[in-house]
C-alpha cells in the first residue's frame, strides 16, 4: 500500500472554493522565494497550488491555507501534467552547485529561449526544504515547507508575449503591480469536471448544505443529476474530519 494518498488537496476560502465550483481554477500569479540564501531573491509565478496529504493530516495546513477545500484525483494531476516541487536544502553542495549552474546558463547568451524555458520551469518548480513563512498575520521562522508536498500547475507562457513566465519582484510588489499580472490571466484556466472530484472541504457542518446548493445551481447545466447527487456525497466538514480522523 502506498503511503502517498490518491487525491491532491487546494485549501482557500470560502469564496474562493464557491468560484472555483463555478469558473474552475484561476491562475494567479504567486511571490515564490527562490532557492537561495538571499533574502529578497523572489519572482511571482502564475500557478495553481495543490498538497499531497493525506485528508486525516490536514488540521495544520488549514491553520495556514484555508478551512474550505477541493479534492481531485491523481489521475486528472497526471492528465493536466502537474508536477510536485522540487525541494532543496540550501547548505547542500547539489543546491550549491545547481543555483551556481542556473545563473551562468540564464546569463549565456549563446543559449536559445526555448532551453532557458526549460531552466526556468526547474526555478518554478523549485523551493527551500525549510525556510521563513511570511502569512498576513504570522511569521515562522523555520517553517519545513517540505511537510507540505505541494504540487504544481505551471503551465508554460511563452506562446502568449502578453504574459510572462514569471515576474521579478520589483514588478510585482505594489497592488497595482499585482493586479495589472493578474488581469493578463483571467482568462487561463485549470479545468476538471465532476469525477475527477473526490473531496469538498467546508469548515461547519451547517454549511453542507449551502455548498450543495450552490453546486445544483453553478453546476447543474454541466453536470447530469446523477453527478451532481454524487458529489454531495464527497462533501465534509473540518469539525467532522478534526474529530472523526
Amino acid at each position: 500500500m502506498s503511503i502517498s494518498p490518491s487525491t491532491l488537496f487546494h485549501f482557500t476560502n470560502k469564496n474562493a472554493l464557491f468560484d472555483i465550483l463555478r469558473d474552475n481554477f484561476k491562475l494567479k500569479y504567486c511571490l515564490e522565494k527562490l532557492p537561495n540564501d538571499k533574502e529578497d531573491g523572489k519572482i511571482a509565478v502564475p500557478m495553481v497550488s495543490f498538497c499531497d496529504i493525506k485528508i486525516s493530516e490536514i488540521t495544520e495546513h488549514i491553520e495556514k491555507y484555508g478551512e474550505y477545500g477541493i479534492g481531485l484525483s491523481k489521475d486528472w494531476a497526471n492528465e493536466k501534467k502537474l508536477s510536485p516541487v522540487f525541494y532543496q536544502n540550501l547548505k547542500s553542495e547539489f543546491s550549491t552547485n545547481f543555483r551556481a549552474n542556473i545563473k551562468e546558463f540564464l546569463d549565456d547568451i549563446n543559449i536559445d529561449l526555448k532551453h532557458k524555458g526549460t531552466i526556468i520551469d526547474l526555478l518554478r518548480l523549485s523551493k527551500e526544504y525549510e525556510g521563513k513563512l511570511i502569512r498576513r498575520t504570522e511569521e515562522i521562522e523555520k517553517y519545513r515547507f517540505a511537510d507540505e508536498r505541494e504540487w504544481r500547475f505551471v503551465p508554460r507562457m511563452t506562446l502568449n508575449r502578453e504574459i510572462p513566465d514569471f515576474i521579478n519582484e520589483e514588478h510585482y510588489n505594489t497592488p497595482e503591480k499585482k493586479q495589472n499580472a493578474n488581469d493578463k490571466l483571467k482568462d487561463e484556466r485549470l479545468y476538471f469536471n465532476a469525477n475527477n472530484i473526490m473531496y469538498l472541504i467546508v469548515k461547519e457542518e451547517s454549511e453542507i448544505n449551502e455548498l450543495i446548493n450552490h453546486i445544483r445551481q453553478v453546476k447543474g447545466k454541466n453536470y447530469t443529476m446523477d453527478e451532481v447527487d454524487r458529489l454531495t456525497t464527497r462533501i465534509i466538514s473540518c469539525e467532522r474530519i478534526i474529530n472523526d480522523f
